[in-house]
């Protein structure tokens, strides 16, 4: 059967854009291979090879920098990797609008560049961004610390292009900013993972780069002062900053803080002399709670390093196996989590850090024992719950995968989604298995 796909994908794209064998191994997903991998250039050619799936009901996965595919179950099956790295282009870029439509498999990076140009800029910075496409961005709906002034992937996106599982192309939203739409489905596909339909191209909401920015550490007692802390800079100053993040001691010192304390980085953007009234009332905001501040000193380092936190950032514990996990709860929580987190975890190794404006928790385990991890994330796991809050495995080694499931109890609502999943592809080809399947 492979060999008849691999000619018939060849056929129609051209044999240097099919890989077969070992080939596909840079395609791995835990222990699975796909047989085949198809590399389109345009959404006709990524149609086609979806409607020759579906009608086979072979099982395919979209990629595009591979950054996050560790999210999700291994697939149920995986006969195709889907490489939208071609689909790179930018179609239409309206500075005055500050609107801009570009295809799916153009990296962050290079977005940035060319936005940079014109004075704009894409406010969208998750984990490992410089290597990450936009696609596989909104479709695990990452975001980063800048979410705190600007919001989520969801806000940024004002429209889309998608072929679904059988090779139909379908748009949503729009191109503008203004879109009287009275069912916004372009953000159905913002983290679906793939599964509703293949995203093609997307059109942006975008900012001016702004005319300068300063950022500094709160180092405090414990994490609960650096909470409140934030609760003061939220809700009770005139502060307005775009990113705030609260990490325990351990993500601290592997994000460039001296010391051994919790720490709360802040940062703020706009004309200097704004930026001055805004640290004078930072750092009184800091001395109520017993709290100090100071600059940071390589402020692109050091917001690189807790944007990539714990992908890239992780302190290297003792331990030779690490879990990574994403959760959340009420931004009032976060500290209150985070202690939770540690005081039930108690057989592995930890670092934490929060986005505190919209209580999304992130973190480290580590150990040496599949067994432990697995406890550990459970345990975790019902502390947040306790909290209202949830906690999901964005990365970990397959002896570990083997004893929890991923994603955790399913959410409310589950039915429904399953039952969207079913409607947007009846045979199940889009990332099988992987989300929303079998739960």
């Amino acid at each position: 059967m492979t060999a008849v796909w691999s000619t018939v994908l060849a056929n129609r794209l051209g044999a240097d854009r099919v890989l077969v064998g070992g080939a596909c191994a840079r395609y791995r997903l835990g222990n699975l291979v796909p047989a085949m991998v198809a590399s389109p250039t345009d959404e006709a050619e990524v149609a086609d090879v979806l409607a020759t799936a579906a009608r086979d009901g072979l099982g395919v996965v979209p990629w595009g920098g591979g950054t996050h595919q560790s999210f999700g179950r291994p697939p149920a099956r995986y006969d195709l990797a889907l490489d939208l790295g071609r689909l790179n282009r930018v179609l239409l870029y309206e500075p005055a609008d500050m609107t801009i439509t570009v295809q799916a498999g153009i990296r962050l990076a290079d977005l940035a560049r060319r936005l940079g140009e014109s004075g704009q800029f894409l406010p969208l910075d998750p984990p490992l961004a410089p290597a990450a496409t936009l696609g596989g961005v909104l479709a695990t709906n990452l975001s980063g610390p800048l979410r705190c002034g600007y919001g989520t992937a969801r806000d940024l996106v004002l429209g889309v292009r998608v072929v679904g599982a059988d090779g139909t192309i379908t748009k949503a939203g729009a191109r503008v900013v203004k879109n009287a739409t009275a069912y916004d489905l372009s953000k159905l596909y913002v983290g679906a993972y793939g599964t509703l339909g293949v995203v093609l191209e997307v059109s942006l909401r975008l900012y001016p780069l702004p005319p300068s920015e300063r950022g500094w550490w709160l180092t405090g007692a414990d994490l609960a002062c650096c909470q409140e802390a934030a609760g003061r800079v939220l809700a009770g100053s005139h502060l307005t900053p775009i990113r705030l993040e609260l990490l325990d001691a351990e993500a601290a010192r592997a994000c460039g803080c001296q010391g051994a304390r919790p720490a709360l980085l802040v940062s703020v953007a706009g004309v200097p002399e704004a930026i001055r009234e805004q640290e004078r009332s930072l750092a009184a905001q800091a001395g109520e709670v017993g709290g100090v501040i100071g600059p940071l000193e390589r402020p692109e380092e050091a917001w690189a390093l807790v944007r990539d936190f714990p992908w890239r950032s992780a302190p290297p514990f003792a331990g030779t196996q690490r879990v990574l996990w994403r959760g959340a709860v009420l931004p009032s929580d976060c500290a209150k989590a985070m202690a939770a987190i540690r005081g039930a975890a108690t057989g592995a190794e930890m670092s934490m850090a929060a986005t505190v404006s919209h209580g999304v928790l992130r973190g480290a385990f580590s150990g040496a024992a599949a067994e432990a991890l697995a406890t550990s994330v459970a345990r975790a796991r019902r502390a947040l719950s306790a909290l209202g809050g949830y906690l999901v495995v964005a990365d970990a080694p397959e002896a570990v995968r083997a004893r929890l499931d991923v994603w955790g109890p399913p959410p409310d609502g589950i039915a429904l989604m399953q039952e969207l999943r079913r409607a947007f592809d009846p045979r199940g080809i889009l990332n099988p298995g992987r989300f929303l399947d079998g739960i």
